[in-house]
């Protein structure tokens, strides 16, 4: 992920203007880092975008089987 994807990100996710441009200056100033994004966010009241927290969607298709329409062998009954 390059700089202009993280602004677009956060564009799409409503960070404003001025903290987006903030955060940029901010990352060439440190260096591009996603923790760095997310921190920065943070702290200036927006969620978390670039990191996601798989355990949170642990249970996410829980609810849903598979079914196995079409058998994969040929079965020969009597």
């Amino acid at each position: 992920m390059n700089i202009s994807d993280a602004i677009f990100e956060m564009e799409l996710n409503g960070v404003d203007a001025k903290d987006i441009d903030s955060i940029v200056e901010l990352c060439r100033d440190k260096g591009f880092n996603s923790e760095l994004l997310d921190e920065e966010l943070l702290k200036r009241g927006y969620p978390i975008i670039f990191n996601i927290n798989y355990e949170e969607y642990d249970d996410f298709d829980d609810d849903y089987l598979t079914i196995e329409k079409f058998p994969y062998k040929n079965q020969y009954r009597d």
